[in-house]
């Protein structure tokens, strides 16, 4: 399952500029295919946003993240958790997911 750091709610939402503090996470299945979005209740969080944003996403089942950037609690947290990160912006989040299914993004870890 395909995680991706969203401005908005929905398949063609924007990517976020940031993985942790990004407003929702769009979910989509193996086959791009969009499933779900779910609200990131870390994004407004003191410290640590990376990490429970992380969270988040494993508690869905997400094994690949996509976002423009990942922090280093983020990269640690994804790193145990082994999900793949992905990097991606400028584009809505169907179209990283279908770009990164084409092997079109640059893996991160």
């Amino acid at each position: 399952m395909y995680a991706v750091a969203s401005c908005g709610d929905g398949p063609e939402a924007m990517v976020a500029d940031r993985f942790g503090r990004a407003q929702f996470f769009a979910f989509f299945d193996e086959a791009g295919a969009f499933l779900r979005s779910v609200k990131n209740d870390s994004s407004s969080a003191a410290h640590g946003a990376g990490g429970q944003a992380v969270a988040v996403i494993a508690s869905e089942g997400a094994k690949v993240a996509i976002g423009p950037q990942f922090g280093v609690n983020a990269e640690s947290a994804m790193k145990a958790g082994g999900i793949s990160a992905f990097s991606a912006s400028g584009c809505t989040v169907s179209e990283a997911v279908s770009q990164c299914i084409a092997g079109g993004l640059k893996k991160l870890f």
